[in-house]
């Protein structure tokens, strides 16, 4: 076959592939989500399966019925905690009076004032007049019961999410293989020794990186949640804030600082009868900056130098190039993503000095 011909041929099977991607992404992110809950999930199938029934092991499909049902009770109980805290703050911002927000902002807002129209004389510029354009439509009726049929759909999605989730994260982790074996039939067979090589080694590290950013999250949740409490926060507050920072901790570097701000516009928006702005949102960055220190001297190294080991300056750039492309999503599958990039280009493209470089510690 002319080599002309045969790259053609290749370009449109990649244009097919890719199109077929992108019609049924949804059915793609389904078998993506249930391909890393397996993956967290291998471990706990593993040790199901040591376990002895009448001294004979247990099969591998109950082992894996087993921890499918330990991880949707893990989940069913995080929900059940998390929902209506979460239910009752947006309901309590959904009743939030923007005058009892600008009255506790009184000074810093007069001295923002002072300071811009020191600078800008002519420009008369008003911190007040500024917090009812922006914030007002916020809680604005018709928002809200728009939000409140956006939630019923979503609802209903989230139900065959989990359902679809569920169904395939089973088989996966009743055949551990059978994931990698759907991907191996993609390549030329000449290429399998590579590919399998390519799989074993992305499979060691992301079950170490998705298993340490679990347990760093619940880290997160706890150190936050525990001390906005005990500064004065109400509960639920402080619960749904420590929830919003350890998700967002999931990217780095960015994410910390983004759940920072927006843990501090919630706790604004929720201050306690009698408090100050000041007496909660200083401890409150006190406590962010804490808690990162220790993230960054701690546990991000620990997870990072057994999984993805790579260059902190090289993380961060694979994270900015990919919330250009994708946004927040782009940015939360960075650095799984990029760890499977470089696995497979060592395996197959280890002849460039630049792909040796960045993958002389896998």
């Amino acid at each position: 076959m002319n080599p002309i011909y045969r790259w053609i041929a290749a370009g449109a099977g990649l244009l097919a592939a890719g199109f077929l991607v992108w019609y049924f992404q949804t059915i793609v992110f389904y078998i993506l989500i249930a391909a890393v809950l397996s993956l967290m999930g291998k471990p706990l199938v593993t040790a199901f399966g040591h376990l002895r029934i009448r001294g004979r092991h247990i099969p591998r499909w109950l082992a894996a019925m087993a921890t499918l049902i330990v991880m949707l009770v893990v989940i069913y109980i995080l929900a059940r905690w998390l929902i209506p805290v979460v239910l009752q703050q947006i309901n309590q911002l959904a009743s939030f009076d923007i005058d009892r927000l600008t009255a506790a902002l009184g000074e810093p807002m007069r001295q923002i004032e002072t300071y811009i129209n020191t600078f800008l004389p002519d420009n008369n510029f008003s911190a007040r007049a500024y917090l009812d354009t922006r914030l007002a439509p916020l809680f604005d009726s018709v928002n809200l019961g728009q939000s409140i049929t956006s939630v019923t759909v979503w609802v209903v999605d989230l139900a065959i999410a989990l359902f679809s989730i569920s169904f395939i994260t089973y088989f996966f982790l009743k055949d551990d293989r059978l994931f990698f074996e759907s991907v191996v039939l993609f390549f030329p067979s000449k290429y399998e020794a590579n590919i399998r090589r390519a799989l074993d080694s992305t499979t060691t590290l992301l079950v170490r990186y998705f298993i340490g950013i679990c347990i760093e999250m619940l880290i997160k949740l706890i150190c936050i949640t525990v001390p906005l409490y005990l500064i004065g926060l109400e509960f639920n507050t402080a619960v749904v804030i420590g929830a919003i920072t350890a998700v967002l901790n999931v990217i780095p570097y960015i994410g910390p600082l983004i759940g920072g701000i927006l843990g501090c516009i919630i706790a604004l928006l929720s201050l306690p009868a009698g408090a100050t702005p000041g007496a909660i949102i200083f401890p409150m960055v006190i406590i962010f900056v804490v808690f990162q220190l220790i993230d960054n001297i701690i546990l991000q190294p620990y997870i990072y130098s057994s999984s993805v080991k790579a260059h902190p300056l090289e993380i961060f750039l694979v994270i900015l190039m990919a919330g250009y492309i994708a946004g927040v999503t782009g940015m939360l599958f960075a650095i799984p993503a990029y760890t499977v990039i470089r696995v497979f280009a060592k395996e197959f493209f280890n002849h460039f000095r630049v792909v040796q470089k960045l993958t002389e510690n896998i």
